[in-house]
């Protein structure tokens, strides 16, 4: 009867739930949805655009800038003269124009090569080579081209092509063709500058402010590529532009399956095209996120109504079918959280929080743990992922080692933070004999397979003591966690027992290699840097040392004292990567990695400032702020600062170039430039010490005696005596 009097009131429930709720908010759901997605892909599609105009724009201004070149150097009147008689010209005169074109060419990087073609003579003129004739010119093929064009060619067209002069290495270049000369009606040669494509995009990129990588250019009338970041790459993102529209954006999917989000403008000056490629998973992760906001108000509103349904239903109910219901309820959730209640024990035990010993047994009795010996042990199961981990992968790395367990040992085990596993191991003796560790080490080996056969993850084991009771559970899990401390410097998939970490705490500081590697990366050399690394890893890690904790701390002072030897002889020591991130390594060989990288950056970091070419300008900057605010109170830092280098890098550059420290040639232009104003005996020491730059005049004398031998009182008595300004002492300045 209870039951025929449920089902039309759930049956009711549910239909009410269904039309007044659910579908409305699925039908709204999905139209702002689709809302959304629209116009996340216009806002996509409008900043491509706006970068892609302003590209555009900006290579219009660097063609502009060659474009005018080519015009000053057409509006050459000896060219000029020579295109329209070449023949009246010796060699000696196309000599003197091919210098004055060179010098004028010669400072720009950007231009790889420029020559004149003159059309009645059928003659090159190079920069670089001399005179030609054409049948004999290595670049004969171009001209011929742009002569055959004649008129036909588009003057704002310019050809990408691969350019082989003579002995010369082949270069990729742009090559602009202008007629000549610019005031007659018909072409009597061609001017014709091929410029570096890699500086051309090199320079665009930079006025442009932006990150070229995902940037294409094409040609529209030939479809030739001008530009591309990632070879082969072009084709997916510019296939179907239609020809007719001057802009735009679309989704194609390339021969690999994958999605791009192509925007493209089609350019207004010439016939190139500019794409921008983006990957449709960027644009997607954006939708994700308005897809679970949308999914999470609808879920939301969905539960209200649920609420409100469930409510009402629970007014009809009778009390004794309440009362049924909930302790049916009551009894589900148990058996629900009665895996959770286990974990929870386990947590407790491994972190010390048992108040009552006999409460805990009787807990444990009722989650259906039952432990049979008194000894216990606590294992930490490290998995290596290869990727970023997620909670189903860790679920199934912990379930397989669950069950692989109870094979050697019983054990009961819970999820640890960092995705780390515990198991209390109950053990029947009191200390691990050579015979059990061989055993558990050749089982943990046959997980570890295991693992790796079926998932692709290797794991590291780190058992703690052996301990007598529920009470040593706590101390065997924190010697199992200190041998995971030292997880950088065990094998990815090695079996560490605490007794190996205890077995000998005494190792050497290796003063040698710390010697020998800060003599590498003073000499820049990476190669024998990573070396040094490589045989320290050799003898003290692979050799299976075992004080390993001892061994963390060594490798720490190893590389901060070698850094504070370069820093105290003046080297730049920064680089992108934290020293401390050695503890995040999951084991010995990326430790390894990580060292090799670090003095890998290093040495090539010292390489740099071993590069003198520089030095000058920093001397000649600091000299400049030294004259100019030697009357105000300054220090090295000041300086270094001004010409953005270390305090103690310019202190050695400036002894280098000038024979002096920075600070030593400001006391001496203070004292020359204080001497000029002793002379003039309407100011007092006290003005004189503040125009100087010190601020007192006690320190003023005090440092005038120190180079002149004499107080500036006696250096100004005798100019009086001698009524005449005394030669200057050598003051090096």
């Amino acid at each position: 009867m209870a039951q025929s009097n449920r089902k039309p009131f759930l049956y009711k429930m549910f239909v009410s739930y269904l039309i007044t709720v659910f579908i409305p908010v699925a039908v709204i759901s999905v139209m702002y949805y689709y809302h959304l997605s629209k116009e996340k892909k216009e806002e996509f599609e409008k900043y491509a655009l706006t970068d892609l105009q302003y590209l555009m724009s900006q290579t219009r201004m660097v063609v502009d800038n060659i474009d005018n070149l080519a015009v000053q150097f057409s509006m050459n009147p000896n060219l000029n003269e020579k295109l329209m008689n070449p023949f009246v010209y010796d060699i000696y005169d196309f000599q003197q124009l091919k210098e004055t074109i060179r010098n004028q060419i010669s400072t720009n990087r950007l231009i790889y090569s420029l020559y004149v073609f003159f059309k009645l003579n059928d003659k090159v003129l190079t920069t670089g080579e001399g005179f030609y004739r054409r049948a004999e010119f290595y670049d004969k093929a171009f001209i011929d081209g742009i002569a055959s064009r004649g008129p036909a060619a588009n003057p704002n067209d310019y050809e990408v092509r691969r350019l082989h002069r003579n002995m010369d290495p082949e270069v990729d270049v742009i090559s602009f063709a202008k007629p000549l000369p610019l005031t007659s009606k018909d072409a009597l040669g061609y001017l014709v500058v091929n410029v570096k494509k890699d500086v051309f995009f090199e320079i665009l990129g930079k006025m442009a402010g932006a990150d070229l990588s995902n940037v294409y250019i094409v040609r529209g009338d030939t479809g030739e590529t001008v530009y591309e970041s990632q070879p082969g790459a072009i084709r997916a993102s510019i296939g179907g532009i239609p020809a007719s529209s001057a802009s735009g954006s679309r989704v194609v999917t390339d021969e690999r399956g994958e999605q791009h989000l192509v925007t493209y403008v089609k350019s207004r000056f010439n016939s190139w095209i500019y794409v921008m490629d983006a990957p449709y998973s960027a644009y997607q992760q954006g939708m994700d996120v308005k897809k679970w906001e949308v999914l999470r108000i609808a879920l939301l509103v969905t539960i209200l109504g649920l609420i409100a349904s469930y409510m009402l239903s629970l007014r009809m109910y009778r009390p004794w079918k309440r009362i049924v219901r909930e302790n049916e309820q009551i009894k589900l959730a148990m058996e629900q959280n009665k895996p959770i209640v286990k974990h929870r024990l386990i947590y407790m035990l491994l972190n010390d929080h048992v108040v009552d010993t006999e409460l805990i047994r009787t807990q444990l009795l009722q989650a259906g743990l039952y432990f049979a010996y008194e000894y216990f042990a606590v294992l930490i199961v490290v998995p290596n992922y290869q990727e970023e981990k997620d909670s189903q992968l860790s679920l199934m790395v912990f379930s397989i080692v669950e069950n692989a367990l109870p094979e050697l040992v019983w054990a009961a085990g819970t999820m640890l933070e960092h995705g780390q596993l515990g198991f209390i191991l109950n053990i029947g003796r009191a200390d691990f004999d050579q015979d059990l560790k061989t055993k558990m080490t050749e089982h943990f080996n046959g997980i570890n397979a295991m693992l790796q056969t079926e998932l692709g993850i290797s794991v590291q084991f780190a058992v703690g003591g052996c301990h007598f009771h529920y009470a040593g559970i706590s101390q065997s899990y924190l010697e199992a966690k200190r041998v995971i401390a030292c997880k950088a410097l065990i094998n990815k998939n090695d079996i560490v027992f605490m007794q190996e970490m205890e077995a000998d705490t005494r190792l050497e500081y290796p003063l040698h290699i710390q010697k020998e590697l800060a003599g590498h990366l003073i000499a820049a050399n990476a190669e024998l840097a990573e070396s040094t690394v490589d045989a320290f890893f050799k003898q003290y890690i692979y050799s299976r040392y075992d004080s390993r904790e001892r061994l963390l701390e060594t490798i720490l002072m190893l590389l901060s004292n070698t850094i504070h030897e370069l820093y105290q002889q003046g080297y730049d020591t920064t680089i992108g990567m934290n020293l401390l991130d050695i503890s995040k390594c999951p084991n010995n060989e990326e430790l390894h990695r990580f060292i090799s990288r670090y003095v890998h950056m290093l040495a090539t970091r010292l390489g740099d400032q071993l590069d003198k070419t520089g030095d000058n300008v920093y001397v000649a900057k600091a000299v400049e702020y030294i004259e100019s605010h030697f009357h105000s109170v300054i220090s090295i830092a000041d300086i270094a600062d001004y010409v953005g280098l270390s305090s103690s890098y310019l202190s050695r550059i400036f002894k280098m170039e000038t024979g002096k420290p920075p600070l030593e040639y400001l006391t001496r232009l203070r004292i020359a430039r204080s001497k000029e104003l002793l002379a003039v005996s309407r100011y007092s020491l006290q003005e004189i010490s503040g125009l100087v730059g010190y601020q007192d005049a006690h320190s003023f004398i005090r440092f005038f005696k120190k180079y002149e031998g004499i107080t500036p009182g006696e250096y100004r008595k005798k100019l009086l005596k001698n009524k005449s300004p005394l030669p200057d002492e050598q003051t090096g300045v």
